[in-house]
């Protein structure tokens, strides 16, 4: 990954605010992009939690993608499967990941089907990264669940309050356990608990 210091500060595209008091400390590719340092936080979690499979919701350009494959190669097994509906985003990011263990398909995520994830994936789903569109990604997390068990983290991006208060519900969900970290955009991590 290319270093922090060639991306755009954070603050150009979210202001400070009291649970982000200083975005300039954060960086990003672009408004849309998670920010440099959550992928990085997003690949050592990869790293260090060893999946046989990871789903990625809204692929955008590839950078966590990217970021994901290469915690994969570098754990020596595992595979990601990811989702962009967008046909340009969705040739960038192959590009992008092209000769990692990444699966991008061109469709959107709710017509991708947890036997889909299970064939292009085998084993164990232990981590799972929600950043589509905001009013798809609890939708997305239910379509899914039958693939986590209670060794799965998920991670939902855009978690802020300046996001509205789509992210409650998630806090609230009797499936998962989550904290919220402070990033310009907002993060929530949460561990899965089977019904």
């Amino acid at each position: 990954m290319v270093e922090q210091t060639s991306f755009p500060s954070e603050a150009s595209y979210t202001r400070p605010r009291p649970d982000c008091p200083h975005p300039e400390r954060w960086h990003a590719v672009d408004e849309q992009a998670s920010e440099v340092e959550v992928i990085r936080l997003v690949q050592t979690l990869v790293h260090a939690l060893q999946p046989d499979a990871v789903i990625e919701t809204g692929t955008y350009t590839g950078h966590m993608a990217y970021a994901i494959g290469q915690a994969l190669v570098l754990n020596g097994q595992g595979k990601l499967v990811t989702m962009e509906p967008d046909p340009a985003r969705h040739a960038e990011s192959v590009e992008r990941t092209n000769g990692l263990p990444v699966e991008c398909l061109r469709r959107g995520s709710l017509t991708v089907s947890c036997d889909e994830i299970t064939m292009l994936a085998p084993g164990h789903v232990g981590f799972a990264w929600f950043d589509s569109l905001i009013d798809l990604r609890l939708r997305e997390f239910e379509h899914f669940a039958d693939l986590f068990d209670d060794r799965t983290i998920v991670g939902f991006h855009d978690t802020g309050p300046h996001f509205g208060n789509w992210s409650q519900a998630i806090r609230e969900h009797p499936r998962l356990t989550a904290i919220h970290l402070p990033t310009p955009r907002g993060v929530l991590l949460a561990q899965f608990r089977p019904a």
